[in-house]
Parts: C-alpha cells; structure tokens; sequence
C-alpha cells in the first residue's frame, strides 16, 4: 500500500514538473533493412528486473505527419499522457511517427463500400515491428499491448486490429472507421470508440457503420462514447476520462484458468 502511494505521489510531481515532450524522449528504430523510422517513448527511466510494463501504441492524425520527430506529440498525446500521469503502475507510450506520403492506411474509410487494401502500409507494419521488438527486449507486455489513434490514426487504428487481430489487448479508434466486412476476426476484441457528432472533417458515420456492424456480427466487447456538438478534436475529452484509461490498462490477453477463479472463491 505504501509503495502504490509512493507512486501516485511520483506521478503527480511528474506531472508538475514535466511535459509530454520532455517525458517522450525522440528515438529511432532501424528494422532489418536498415531503414530508420523515427518515433517517441515514454518508458520507465529504471525499469525493474524482470518486469514487463503495459504498452500504449500511439498513432497521430494526418497533421502530425513529418520527420522531425516532434508533431506527432503535439495533438491528442499530451492529454493521454497527463491522464496515464495520475494513475501509479509505470506505462510505456510509444509515439511514431509517419510521413504524408505513407500513411497508417491507403486511403481512408469514409463510405461503407470502403474494402481495406490487401497489404498494409509500411509505416503501420514497422509500427508493429517497433512494439514487437520491445516485447522481445523484455520491456513490454505481450497480454498487455493496447493501441490507439486519432483521426488517421483512428483509420490506422481499425486497420491494424483488424489485419494482427490477436496482438492487440484492446484498441480504441477516436474519429476513424474501417473495413465493416472485416469487422468479424475482432468481435471478441475490447474496443471503446469515439466520435463526435459535429465532426465535419471524418463523419461520425465511419464510427457508427463500425460499431454497427461489430453487434451485428456478435460483438459484444465494444464500447461507443458519441459526443453530442464536438467537432473533430474529439481526443481530448475521450482521453482525458478516466474511466477509458482504467478500462484499457485492465483489458489483457491472459486469462485466469477457471481452476485459479475456484481456489480464490474457496480462501
């Protein structure tokens, strides 16, 4: 109890003391072609032996896209990263970035006749790669990877649970939408999806058509939060409610075997 204290209470200095772009420290990942893909983590500064921490992927909108390594923490990051800043367990945030000619998706889904290309963009693939290889370094939680994005990010979101959609503890798509026809392979997958309905730059339709299509296939783990009279900039105020980062960081891909629920009933 002390210790979980002791963390809260570093959390909130944290958040005095530091913003997101001091706590997203700029790093390149270099895949096995040797290309260089620039991208942000907010990791713990001395992670514990042995320990492996939940990891948030990240995917900025089409206004963050570039090569300095920096706009894609500008929008919509830096209330998530406040949120997660008042909660004690260590999580690592990791922040790619993509340029304007290699979005997360091909082309976005903003008809229902939309079908996803079939091979996924380079960037959303090395993105992939990146949580992957921290997983493998011992530093993130393959039971616990989570991913989220805005607007394109939001596209980019749909796209990658539904082409990796075992990888993925939980996912929330902010003002995206994807492929309705493909919506079966992540019927069982946590979703928490937001829009609002004066979005004039994605309409909230592209969220709705998913959430649609997800109970009709049988879904019955997604969640839609619509918010009346906001615009696109929905990102904010989805994550600055606590209740979704709760809801995220208790989502994993482990199960306890029914055996282990009987013993603990039985002390």
């Amino acid at each position: 109890m002390k210790r979980a204290v002791l963390f809260f209470s570093l959390a909130i200095a944290a958040q005095a003391q530091y913003s997101p772009q001091e706590m997203l420290k700029p790093m390149v990942y270099t895949n096995a072609f040797g290309e260089a893909f620039p991208y942000r983590m907010s990791a713990p500064q001395f992670p514990a032996a042995g320990r492996r921490y939940p990891l948030i992927l990240f995917l900025h909108g089409s206004g963050e896209c570039g090569t300095d390594n920096l706009k894609q923490i500008k929008v919509g990051l830096p209330s998530l990263m406040k949120s997660l800043l008042k909660r004690p367990e260590p999580v690592i945030v990791v922040a790619p970035q993509c340029q304007a000619g290699n979005w997360w998706v091909r082309r976005l889904a903003m008809k229902d006749d939309y079908a996803a290309a079939k091979e996924p963009m380079p960037s959303l693939e090395v993105a992939l790669e990146l949580c992957r290889h921290l997983a493998e370094q011992g530093l993130a939680d393959t039971n616990r990877l989570y991913i989220t994005g805005l607007s394109l990010g939001g596209f980019g979101t749909w796209d990658a649970i539904q082409r990796w959609p075992g990888m993925f503890a939980a996912a929330v798509p902010v003002c995206g939408g994807g492929d309705i026809r493909r919506v079966g392979v992540i019927r069982d997958l946590p979703i928490w999806v937001f829009h609002g309905t004066a979005d004039k730059n994605v309409p909230v339709e592209c969220s709705r058509r998913m959430v649609e299509a997800l109970r009709q296939s049988g879904g019955r783990s997604v969640q839609y939060t619509e918010y009346e009279g906001v615009a696109h900039n929905v990102w904010d105020r989805a994550y600055a409610d606590p209740k979704l980062i709760d809801w995220m960081l208790r989502q994993s891909k482990f199960k306890r075997p029914w055996w282990k629920f009987w013993a603990a009933i039985q002390l």
